[in-house]
C-alpha cells in the first residue's frame, strides 16, 4: 500500500483489474435483457404488441395452419409477417381495430376457459376457431382481427419459398427445358 498525502492507495493486480471489468462488462451487457419479461422480439413502428401477444399470435397461426410432414406457420414466422404487414401496410385507424381486436381476442378466450390462447390445448384451440368461423356472438373488431391473422397467415405460406419449390412447383422460366447449346440444321428453301 502507498500513501500520498493522507490518501490510502492500494497497489492492484492487472489480472485482476481486466477480469472484474470483464465481469462488469458482461453484466452491463446482460441484465437489461433479464429485466424485460414481456417485450415483443421484433421491433414495430406503429403498434405495439408485448411478448405474450406475439406469443398467442404464435399460437393462433400454428393452428390455422400447423406443421405437418411439411413447414407450417411456425417455421415461417407468419405472426411476424402479420405483425409486420399490419405495421407497414394499414392505416392507423385499421392498426387500432387490430390491436384491440387482439386485445378482446385473447380476454374472450380468458373468459371462456380461464386462460389465454396461448395456454389452451389444441381441442380448445380449434373448438374456439370454429366458432369464430360462425361469427356468432363476436365484436367486429374481434372478426376483423382474426380476418387479418388469418389471411396473413395464409399469405406467408403461400408466397413462402418452400411452398414456391415444393408443392407449386415454381419454374424461374416458364416452359419447356431450356437448351441453349443445340445445333440448328440449315434448311434451303
Amino acid at each position: 500500500m502507498w500513501y500520498i498525502h493522507g490518501i490510502k492507495i492500494i497497489k492492484m493486480n492487472r489480472r485482476l483489474a481486466i477480469k472484474n471489468a470483464l465481469i462488469f462488462s458482461a453484466g452491463a451487457i446482460i441484465l437489461p435483457g433479464c429485466l424485460q419479461k414481456n417485450t415483443s422480439a421484433i421491433s414495430l413502428k406503429n403498434i405495439s404488441v408485448n411478448g405474450s401477444q406475439q406469443k398467442m399470435l404464435q399460437q393462433l397461426a400454428d393452428t390455422i395452419m400447423p406443421t405437418t410432414n411439411f413447414i407450417g406457420s411456425k417455421g415461417l414466422k407468419a405472426h411476424e409477417f402479420m405483425l409486420m404487414m399490419v405495421d407497414d401496410c394499414y392505416a392507423p385507424d385499421k392498426q387500432t381495430i387490430f390491436i384491440n381486436g387482439l386485445k378482446e381476442f385473447d380476454n374472450s378466450v380468458n373468459k371462456k376457459y380461464g386462460h389465454s390462447f396461448a395456454d389452451c390445448n389444441s381441442k380448445q384451440k380449434i373448438e374456439w376457431l370454429n366458432s369464430l368461423e360462425n361469427k356468432q356472438g363476436f365484436s367486429t373488431d374481434v372478426l376483423a382481427f382474426y380476418s387479418t391473422a388469418k389471411q396473413y397467415t395464409l399469405q406467408a405460406f403461400v408466397t413462402s419459398k418452400d411452398f414456391m419449390v415444393g408443392i407449386k412447383k415454381y419454374n424461374m422460366v416458364p416452359g419447356p427445358v431450356y437448351k441453349g447449346c443445340v445445333l440448328l440444321k440449315n434448311k434451303v428453301a
